[in-house]
């Protein structure tokens, strides 16, 4: 999948609250088991990298490929710094 249709993806998701938009505490990472992104949808599978994150307003745990979270940090900074404009 192209960063583009995933950055698009994170937008949608963020949008509809399926991914947070402030920052997150990292728990742990390493190799992937086959869990669904919930970033992109697509597994992480053991050849790829994961990263788990806890979200701190409301505990939830998510899980994502390393690239997809590097394109989800970005984008949800631009959501917060749009928020902070108003």
């Amino acid at each position: 999948m192209s960063d583009d249709v995933v950055r698009l993806l994170i937008r949608q998701r963020i949008n509809d609250g399926r991914l947070p938009r402030h920052r997150v505490i990292e728990v742990g990472y390493g190799s992937g088991v086959g869990r669904e992104c919930d970033a992109c949808g697509g597994p992480i599978e053991p050849d790829q990298r994961i990263t788990v994150r806890i979200c701190t307003e409301d505990w939830r745990t998510i899980r994502l490929h390393d690239d997809c979270f590097q394109i989800w940090d970005v984008e949800r900074s631009l959501v917060e710094r749009d928020a902070g404009a108003w």
